[in-house]
């Protein structure tokens, strides 16, 4: 093992806490605010095509999103079941977990490629998508999609690095894969005038080039978990609990896009420009609900490496003082967005006064929902790093479709609020919520243990 690996492990599991949590929580919450930036710098290119390019990409954000999400369950899994290993200082398992999942997910990835190209237009037809939008949301989804492999192995090299305790690494890469995504869009959008397509191969050019770094990183770089396609053997009681970890939050990932999918068919009934302006406040809301979701994505690690090293006391501190940190975050958020929503979304409207309008008016609602966000993210992060992940599907079920898409259906039909309707239920059901997702925690936090610890040590 490196002098490097050594003492992240060491910090983790007996360091001071303050510093464990922001070591492993600010790089996180970097990379999934600038992962969060991809699809705000995609509004900001295509705003300046047109208010109906924006609604298009708006409009197929949900359908990418329900594409990827088994490769956010896988990566959520991968960090589970290998940082806990690392806790044990059994660095076999853990190598043998990450190649198992690395296979598995370019497999469910390229299928996912493959299935999203040929049927884009019925699934399109499907999420109900108008004639004044179609053919722009069929070529940029047909496109995209194609980027699934590439998304699949950037998630399981996160999940790896993330169980390691190094969450800069994938920080930096990422970082980087954006800023050519950037450049390529520019060259594509404003040299070759490529428009809406242009902006979806920028997307796969950066995911590509991340995902090869990634493959050099995992196989060729040494470290403490370097891999090797001779380690490779699949174990049906490793694979069985991956599911048990996995299956529950790609069915959470599902139910929130899907959801989004619905309330799509009713934000488009107000008018494309009212589309047009729920994605760009959306887009925005994003990267700042992203920044305290990284605390999430930190405390994972933190709490598997603990629990795995039979230390739930120390996991349970790491929890109190990260909810302290995420809290606190999303208050300065807040109180920075509030004041300064017009000039922000004034950045992506292009002179739209309408699209500005309703973009304004969506983020002076429900943006303060940052804070019960953080709250609701903390208890995630909490049931990812046990691996408890079924009570994550319970929390977005009752998100989903008891807090919001209800709301919505009654707001629309039963009220004069118009396109209001969509921004409260936004409002109160991200409230809900973050009271419900704590009340969860609060039941179960006096009992912190590993899911699927007896099938775990089965593997070989």
């Amino acid at each position: 093992m490196t002098d490097r690996a050594i003492k992240r492990r060491q910090l983790i599991l007996e360091g001071n806490l303050w510093k464990a949590i922001l070591v492993l929580a600010v790089p996180a919450a970097l990379n999934d605010f600038i992962r969060a930036a991809y699809n705000l710098i995609d509004t900001f290119f295509v705003a300046s095509i047109g208010s109906m390019e924006v609604a298009a990409i708006t409009f197929v954000g949900p359908l990418n999103m329900f594409v990827r999400t088994m490769s956010v369950g896988l990566a959520i899994a991968a960090t589970n079941l290998i940082a806990r290993e690392i806790g044990r200082s059994d660095y076999k398992k853990g190598k043998s977990a990450a190649l198992q999942i690395l296979v598995i997910a370019l497999a469910i990835g390229g299928v996912t490629g493959v299935l999203g190209w040929v049927y884009s237009k019925e699934i399109l037809l499907a999420a109900s998508a108008t004639e004044g939008i179609f053919d722009v949301a069929n070529l940029y989804f047909r496109i995209t999609v194609l980027s699934s492999p590439f998304i699949f192995i950037n998630s399981v090299y996160v999940a790896v690095k993330r169980a390691e305790g190094d969450t800069l690494k994938s920080m930096v890469v990422n970082t980087i894969g954006m800023m050519i995504k950037i450049i390529m869009t520019y060259i594509f959008i404003y040299q070759m005038d490529m428009g809406i397509s242009g902006l979806a191969y920028s997307t796969i050019i950066g995911t590509f080039l991340v995902s090869l770094y990634a493959m050099y990183d995992m196989f060729i770089v040494p470290g403490v978990l370097k891999l090797s396609l001779k380690d490779l053997q699949f174990s049906w009681s490793f694979i069985w609990t991956l599911l048990i970890i996995a299956v529950p939050v790609m069915l959470e990932k599902s139910s929130i896009s899907f959801s989004f999918i619905v309330l799509n068919k009713y934000v488009i009934g107000y008018g494309e420009k009212v589309l047009a302006g729920y994605g760009i406040a959306n887009r925005n809301n994003s990267m700042f609900f992203a920044t305290v979701t990284g605390f999430a994505s930190g405390l994972s690690p933190l709490i598997s490496q603990n629990l795995g090293a039979g230390n739930s006391v120390r996991a349970k501190a790491a929890i109190n003082k990260t909810f302290i940190m995420a809290l606190a975050i999303a208050i300065a958020i807040v109180s920075v967005v509030l004041p300064f929503r017009s000039h922000i979304a004034g950045v992506f409207a292009k002179g739209d006064a309408e699209v500005l309008y309703h973009t304004v008016n969506a983020m002076g609602v429900y943006s303060i929902t940052v804070i019960p966000w953080a709250i609701f993210q903390v208890a995630n992060g909490v049931f990812q790093g046990t691996g408890h992940t079924k009570y994550n599907l319970i929390i977005s079920i009752m998100r989903i479709y008891l807090f919001r898409l209800p709301i919505v259906i009654l707001l629309s039909k039963y009220s004069s609020y118009e396109e209001y309707s969509i921004w409260y239920a936004m409002l109160y059901s991200n409230i809900l919520t973050g009271i419900f997702a704590y009340i969860l925690y609060l039941y179960h936090r006096k009992d912190l243990r590993l899911s699927g610890e007896a099938l775990v040590a089965a593997v070989e």
